[in-house]
């Protein structure tokens, strides 16, 4: 519904103000209309079909009477062949509209246009089309520039004009004047400030004289206070009737604090000096992350090691030098590396590709960032990390059978390893695999969370479950000594956590018939 009211606004704007069918006659502008009532109504009651046969008739229109499409009118055909992923068709729209926006003498509806062609081109994925669009429309913008540059030089020679008519009036204008000679004027000057510097003197002198007397104004005030308190405690001193013990004490309770809302778990961190692009990047994270922010180099690697956030978002340029080095470092760090990294730069195409490609970013925008596709950038690199540990859930299913797929994370790799090395030491502990990682506890839990989204506790003990498993099937002892085999000291905590986590009875699976496994 949305997406029809949309349509719907673009056609009555097309046909309320028209800009390139204001010389047409009335025949040519009413079939224009009836055209695009026919074609929003068709969109209303969602007959994306009919509409798109109403959109080609349009087209053949403007064609035939050699009107050029315009950014609405295209948005709201493109909009309608997206509905019918007529992805052809509106390669055909969309290149007949730049070669309209290419011959149009109009800069400021070339402008337009072409902004309207960047938007679809990048709607329907075709990047270098968008690229060539986003140059021609950089050229219409500086010839807009122009223009304006025209115009106030124009103004500004106006302005000169008319200010040289002014000094030739206020030149004829002086000679009405009163001419007084350099010295005599010295003079007068001399004496005015000889009046003024007495006057000054006097204020000064009478200030001094009523801050004096406010002085002995307050002292009097507080001999009268001091003696009024003397009085009051005199009084006081007459005895009270005490209360009868059973009267119940009067309990004030304080008013409840503001209660706010839950902050977000993730963090992320913000390297640019800039507030204005700082506070822009707030408002569009706040609402997912806790927002930290770097402004030089040194500041950024420090917070990055100690807070180990969700995510990173570097500009490639800080306070003057590159702030790719600085991802780059993040990115080959053992200690950060599994961080998501964002890099904004001023480059377009190839060239902000490449910054990216140095740095190690994860992804990369070109200044000025467009909120929706940032937001949406952010969420497919949220939902990577989800697929990231659905692999990593298959995995360890798969590790211990015929079957094993080899992992590529030389962290991830290690940790197995190192249980697998373990899964009969009860005792082994997630300390001791982060002690011989050279991380500490939190560090190392952290990083294992956002690599598999589980605990290093809960890690252990599934490669052990899966492990007990394995040798159950191919019987390689009883349940009571799998479980010693595999690290755990309690039989019954085996059969329990085993249940718990395949659903099956360790007994059954180890007496079930090996031709139904």
């Amino acid at each position: 519904m949305y997406r029809i009211l949309q349509l719907l606004a673009y056609a009555t704007l097309i046909c309320l103000s028209p800009p390139t069918l204001s010389g047409q006659n009335k025949v040519v502008l009413d079939s224009l209309a009836a055209k695009l009532t026919a074609m929003v109504e068709l969109a209303q009651s969602s007959n994306f079909e009919q509409a798109q046969v109403e959109a080609e008739g349009l087209r053949e229109f403007l064609k035939r009477h050699r009107i050029p499409v315009t950014a609405r009118a295209l948005t709201l055909m493109s909009g309608i062949y997206q509905a019918n992923s007529d992805e052809r068709s509106a390669a055909t729209l969309l290149a007949a509209a730049e070669m309209d926006a290419r011959r149009d003498p109009n800069p400021v509806t070339k402008a337009e246009l072409l902004t309207a062609l960047v938007q679809e081109y990048r709607k329907w994925q075709f990047p270098e089309q968008a690229l060539v669009c986003q140059q021609l429309l950089s050229v219409a913008q500086d010839s807009i520039k122009s223009r304006e540059r025209m115009a106030e030089k124009q103004g500004m020679r106006q302005k000169f004009d008319s200010l040289a008519v002014l000094h030739q009036l206020e030149l004829s204008q002086q000679e009405q004047y009163i001419k007084i000679p350099k010295d005599r004027a010295l003079l007068y000057g001399g004496l005015a400030g000889l009046v003024m510097l007495i006057l000054l003197i006097r204020n000064m002198t009478m200030d001094s004289r009523w801050q004096k007397l406010l002085r002995k104004k307050e002292q009097e005030w507080e001999i009268i206070k001091a003696n009024l308190e003397h009085e009051n405690q005199q009084v006081s001193f007459t005895p009270v009737q005490e209360a009868p013990a059973s009267a119940p004490p009067v309990i004030v309770r304080p008013p409840e604090p503001y209660q706010t809302g839950p902050r977000p778990n993730q963090i992320c961190l913000l390297i640019e000096p800039n507030r204005q692009v700082v506070l822009y990047l707030k408002s569009l994270l706040s609402d997912r992350f806790q927002i930290e922010t770097a402004q030089t180099q040194s500041e950024a690697l420090e917070l990055a090691n100690e807070l180990l956030p969700d995510l990173v978002v570097c500009d490639a340029l800080i306070n003057g030098h590159t702030g790719i080095e600085i991802a780059r470092q993040i990115k080959l760090s053992e200690r950060t590396n599994h961080i998501p990294v964002v890099l904004l730069t001023d480059k377009f195409g190839n060239d902000g590709k490449l910054d990216a490609l140095r740095a190690g970013a994860d992804a990369w925008f070109t200044r000025p960032v467009i909120d929706d596709e940032f937001d949406a950038s952010v969420q497919r690199l949220l939902e990577a990390r989800k697929v990231k540990h659905e692999q990593f859930s298959r995995f360890l299913q798969l590790y211990f059978s015929e079957n094993r797929v080899p992992i590529q994370d030389p962290f991830l790799h290690q940790t197995v390893q190192l249980i697998e090395t373990n899964l009969a030491n009860p005792d082994f502990l997630p300390d001791d695999i982060a002690r011989k990682m050279q991380l500490s506890r939190t560090h190392y839990a952290k990083k294992l969370m956002v690599l598999t989204g589980k605990e290093p506790v809960q890690l252990i003990r599934e490669l052990r479950l899966e492990k007990a498993k394995v040798l159950l099937e191919k019987r390689a002892g009883t349940p009571q000594a799998i479980s010693e085999l595999v690290g755990f000291s309690n039989p019954g905590t085996f059969a329990l956590a085993f249940k718990e986590y395949f659903g099956e009875n360790t007994l059954l699976l180890y007496s079930m018939p090996q031709g139904r496994l």
